[in-house]
Parts: C-alpha cells; structure tokens; sequence
C-alpha cells in the first residue's frame, strides 16, 4: 500500500497490511513498488492507466476526498480495480474557506500592511447577492453560510430542488443569469468536460464589474489567462482562488503579483476536523476492500 503522506503512519491499516510512503509520487517512484501493492492512496497525485496496469495486485484506489478527475476510473474499471472517494468530510470546511476569500477580499485584507487600508472603504456582504455554481455539499454548506449573513442566495445547479434546502431561500438561474446578477460568484461544481474552462474571457465579461469570483473546485473550470486579462483590466473587484491551473501557478505569473487576488494552496478542504473524518473513512475503505467486502464510498463506474 502507498500512500501520499496524510499524516499515515506504518500501522494506520492495522498489522495485517504494510503501509509504505513512496520517495515521490511519479511513475519512476512507484515503478518498484506497483508489482506488489494492493491499495493505492492519493489525494492530487494522478493515478494513471499505466499505474494501473504495473499494478496486477491492485484492488483499490482510494482518496480522503470528493474529486476523482486526478484518478483514471475508466482504467480503474477495465482493470477489475475499486475506487473510493469521501464526500461530505470536507463540504464545512471548504464553504468556511470560501466565506474566508469573500470576507478578505470584501474587507480590502490584502491592504495590510499599506496605509492605504486606513482610508479604504469596505464592502458590506449583507444584503448582496450570493451566486452559487453547484449546490451539493460545499454549495449548501456555503449557502447557509451565505443566507446567515443576510445575502440573496442564487445558484446554478444540475438538480434544482429547493426541498433540498427548505430552510434557505434559494432562487435557482442559469449561468448566465447568475454570473449577470451575482455580486460574488463561488465555483462549487466538479471538474467535468461540461465545466471546463466555464469561466472563460465571455464568462468573466458578463459579471458586475464590482464582482467578486471565488474557485474553491477545481483549477481548468477556470481559464487562468482570460481571468488575469479580467483582473490587469479591472473587470472584477478581486478573486480568491484555492485552486488553479496549472497548480501550482509559477512564483511569477501575473496573477500572483496582483494584490487583489488571493491565492491559497489548495488547502480549502484542511482543517484538523476535515482531516479526521476523511482519513477514517477512506480507512474504513481500504480495509473493506482488502478483506473482500465492499466500500462505503464506491465511485460509481469504477
């Protein structure tokens, strides 16, 4: 079994199974490792076909998180391999991360240090409009949030069901509706060839130009170029992003030199709770798996 360091010691899965942290995580480090192991664990690095297919021992692959678009389930599956996942661990952590950016960015933060803060003139969330692109987990976590402040809550979703979130009101808009009259606009949707580069040049065009964006999902939904063409130009107030593309971005690229863009390292999902509760699931996993039962969280298709 490998693992991507998560805190995992040589006794995480019990006596019975050996636990090894590789050197590193490309297919040169695990190549000697592959013929043997049973179980692989990963929470960004990719696991690839080619992995896969070294691996003729391999039962599973599991992640302490929701996002499988870093693991070939396709070859997962054609192979006879089980992928497990964790949804719902992470949904609290993420949409407080979220809330986070919005906060930093609403309250001009990324002035301290600069006296310029003393005379700035913040803006207020209550009472603006909260637009929300997918409403599952981290979404509904974000929109109580959201609704607690006193901001109109819109979204975009694939399953626009307000009983989903009765105790919220939910005004539910396509995207273009949404980018149009959202004040902050959150990225909570997964990676997929549908949201691919979603957040491009005509995409930013369309957003107040006060606005804020926030991606707390994944780098490609956002185009990096169009946005930083969007932020040079003063399109958008700022944008709090926990992911991009390419991840992580070069120390020099230009949206790291732009004041009003914060950028965190991809640790929305991280709190010592999140962590907890994700780690012991995907535990509860791998050992369910390995003693030839099946997993709590499979990933559908693999």
């Amino acid at each position: 079994m490998t693992s991507e360091g998560f805190g995992i010691g040589p006794d995480w899965a019990g006596p019975e199974h050996e636990v090894v942290i590789p050197a590193g995580f490309e297919l040169e480090d695990l190549r000697p490792l592959l013929p043997e192991v049973e179980a692989l664990l990963t929470a960004h690095a990719p696991v690839t076909e080619e992995m896969i297919a070294l691996a003729p021992r391999l039962r599973l692959v599991a992640k302490p998180g929701a996002g499988v678009d870093n693991i070939d389930v396709s070859a997962a599956t054609r192979h006879g391999v089980s992928v497990t996942n964790v949804t719902g661990a992470r949904g609290r952590a993420v949409a407080e991360h979220a809330l986070f950016l919005m906060l930093h960015l609403a309250r001009r933060a990324w002035l301290r240090g600069d006296p310029a803060w003393q005379d700035a003139v913040a803006t207020q969330l209550g009472e603006k409009t909260l637009g929300i692109v997918g409403l599952g987990d981290i979404g509904s976590h974000l929109a109580h949030m959201g609704h607690g402040l006193g901001m109109r809550i819109i979204a975009h979703t694939r399953t626009p069901d307000a009983s989903r979130m009765p105790d919220v009101p939910v005004r539910f808009v396509d995207l273009v509706q949404l980018l149009r009259e959202a004040d902050v606009v959150v990225l909570c949707v997964p990676l997929t060839e549908q949201t691919r580069g979603m957040i491009d040049r005509s995409a930013l065009a369309m957003m107040k130009d006060d606005g804020y964006l926030i991606n707390v999902a994944r780098g490609p939904i956002v185009s990096t170029e169009d946005l930083l063409e969007a932020m040079r130009s003063g399109r958008l107030s700022g944008a709090g992003l926990d992911v991009t593309d390419p991840e992580p971005l070069s120390a020099d690229h230009g949206l790291r030199a732009l004041p009003h863009v914060l950028i965190s390292p991809h640790n929305a999902g991280r709190t010592v709770e999140s962590q907890a509760e994700a780690l012991e699931r995907m535990r509860t996993n791998v050992l369910l798996v390995l003693a030839g039962d099946a997993p709590i969280d499979p990933v559908h298709g693999a």
